[in-house]
């Protein structure tokens, strides 16, 4: 199975989505005028065609319901590794402006830097 909305046969048609499980009917709902979908069992009117959705649990199963977004929500944090992985894959020699060695430089780091070592003990 895939766990990228419209990738192959078999992928996620339950995406905790607005956009995906709201039918395009030229009607405005509220935030609570939508509720109605979320619940239903029916497969999204519209495909996030390229969202990643949160996948499997630790056993490997997967429950296909709107209702657990931990499954079914695609979330930034969770599809920026993937997009950031495809744009190397695609960068050829020709030059887009992307550099492979670089592409994460600017993303700050999740701790602190280390101080530097101290000098070299001399007695």
């Amino acid at each position: 199975m895939s766990y990228i909305v419209g990738y192959g046969d078999k992928f996620p048609r339950h995406v905790h989505h607005r956009g995906a499980s709201i039918p395009h009917n030229k009607r405005r709902y509220s935030c609570t005028g939508g509720w109605k979908w979320k619940d239903s069992s029916k497969p999204n009117p519209n495909n996030v065609t390229g969202a990643m959705v949160g996948g499997p649990d630790r056993f490997d199963h997967f429950h296909d319901s709107r209702n657990n977004y931990s499954y079914t929500e695609p979330t930034l944090a969770g599809n920026a590794g993937l997009v950031a992985a495809l744009v190397s894959l695609t960068v050829t020699d020709a030059n887009y402006g992307i550099d492979k060695n670089s592409i994460f430089e600017a993303v700050p780091p999740l701790y602190p830097q280390s101080p530097p070592p101290p000098p070299p003990w001399r007695p």
